[in-house]
């Protein structure tokens, strides 16, 4: 774990809470994914991560509202040979207005993920293409708390060193959030878990069940007085296992991970 990365961020919260900025009145809202913000961020990890991401949103019609993400991550450190590991994701929400009551709006989500293979001929390089439809919904259980269910259906090909792998399985999220002060200052709490079912197309590399489960929790707040720069500190944690069929012998694999980012963010 990366100590170093860790009181940075601690002291950047505690600066934050220190100068209190008096944000002026605006719609800016990170933690509400159905807000109409368009932003751009840069975020780094504990694991010497750099993610870009950028988003665009805006309504087609009055309560009809969209929100487009980009993100690309690369790693700062190899992975065993000279080349970078790499991941890039887009994803697109649109959300419809329904009622004045407890489940106030409902839509659709698309969500693309990719990990790019580091090259050719690196037969352990592993390279995937997933995409995740579903529907999504937001329900404000109090003035200041409102959670966004998400469940998508997952379809996706992926390669490890020659053998190719077609996959399917579902998703489920759940995207929480708390505001805690009249600035803008808020908690977020993310689970979402993934299951995959993995068929290899050649018949020779076997099979794999596949579960991700995620944790993700953090505390953004603004750090200028118009409200346009936000400070996000956040920690995941990840739980894949892997239930491996394999010339006739199984295997299972478990990995936690645990990872630590600091995101910086401009609103348009």
């Amino acid at each position: 774990m990366n100590t170093s990365f860790i009181s940075k961020t601690i002291t950047y919260i505690s600066l934050i809470n220190i100068v209190a900025f008096p944000v002026q009145a605006n719609d800016i809202d990170p933690s509400d994914l159905t807000a109409v913000n368009s932003f751009v961020s840069g975020v780094y990890s504990n694991d010497g991560e750099i993610s870009v991401m950028g988003g665009i949103a805006g309504q087609y019609s009055q309560g009809n509202s969209f929100l487009g993400l980009i993100e690309h991550k690369t790693a700062t450190k190899s992975a065993g040979d000279s080349h970078l590991p790499q991941d890039t994701r887009l994803r697109y929400f649109q959300v419809f207005d329904v009622s004045e009551g407890v489940l106030p709006q409902i839509g659709f989500s698309v969500d693309y993920m990719k990990s790019w293979k580091m090259s050719s001929d690196n037969d352990a390089s592993v390279s995937t293409d997933i995409i995740a439809l579903g529907a999504i919904a937001k329900a404000q259980l109090t003035d200041s708390i409102s959670i966004f269910p998400n469940l998508a259906y997952v379809q996706g090909r992926a390669e490890a060193g020659a053998a190719p792998f077609d996959m399917k399985g579902y998703q489920a999220n759940l995207f929480g959030s708390w505001s805690i002060s009249d600035r803008g200052d808020y908690l977020i709490f993310q689970p979402q878990y993934m299951y995959l079912d993995t068929q290899s197309t050649d018949g020779k590399s076997g099979k794999a069940d596949v579960n991700t489960f995620k944790v993700k929790t953090g505390y953004g707040a603004p750090i200028t007085h118009s409200g346009k720069w936000w400070l996000e500190a956040s920690h995941t944690f990840t739980r894949t296992s892997a239930d491996i069929a394999h010339i006739g012998q199984r295997l299972d694999m478990i990995d936690n991970d645990h990872l630590f980012e600091l995101s910086l963010s401009y609103y348009f």
